[in-house]
């Protein structure tokens, strides 16, 4: 029986678009530094992975990109670095049906969750207090099994079951790797494609999860 629901935060509450940011960045950038030269220097190493796992601190990652494409104004860069993310209204409205103890468990960093508490606290209010897993607290990414040891944990403590079975969570994410890794640690899983709401209501509703909608 499915005792609590674990929702992935990008491409399920919302979509987000790293070409964006790319080419935000670039258009504050010295001469010649392209878009995809800054794709290439956030996500062609494992810069951007450190920083979703807490490894190195915001400051150092915006100095760093600062001097790199000679940006001096690190509040224009911090901002054209986390601004990414477009509300999916139909996901946030569906999700504030469920009625069953919900989590977060999402990969981000400290730069991106910023922006994210500016515009989508509101949609958090009906989450479990402390629900909220992010990777940059718990030094794992998705689909590391220590991600899920953590996110079992936190539902455990959340929801004062100690005795808590993996196989108890829903955990909805859009990546079939992270599905994948998520099955392998006993959870039940839902791969959320495409957006779709339709499906994702189903899901939830076969388990049990949904309020019937207002009016």
């Amino acid at each position: 029986m499915i005792r609590a629901v674990a929702f992935d935060f990008g491409n399920v509450l919302s979509a987000f678009s790293h070409p964006r940011g790319c080419q935000q960045i670039a258009a504050l950038a010295g001469p010649g530094v392209t878009e995809a030269r800054v794709h290439q220097w956030l996500y062609g190493g494992d810069r951007f992975y450190q920083l979703e796992m807490g490894r190195i601190s915001p400051e150092q990652f915006l100095a760093d990109m600062g001097r790199a494409f000679q940006i001096d104004d690190l509040a224009a860069l911090r901002r054209a670095y986390q601004q990414i993310f477009t509300r999916l209204p139909e996901s946030c409205e569906l999700i504030a049906r469920v009625k069953l103890p919900k989590f977060l468990a999402s990969n981000t960093d400290p730069l991106h969750w910023e922006e994210i508490e500016r515009h989508f606290a509101g949609d958090f209010t009906g989450f479990v207090p402390g629900g909220l897993l992010r990777s940059f607290e718990t030094g794992h990414r998705k689909p590391s099994p220590g991600f899920f040891a953590h996110l079992l944990d936190r539902i455990r403590r959340g929801i004062g079951t100690p005795e808590l079975s993996p196989s108890d969570v829903l955990f909805v994410d859009d990546l079939p790797e992270n599905c994948d890794a998520g099955r392998e640690c006993g959870f039940a899983v839902h791969l959320h494609l495409n957006h779709d709401v339709t499906a994702l209501e189903t899901v939830l509703r076969d388990v049990g999860a949904l309020s019937n909608p207002a009016g």
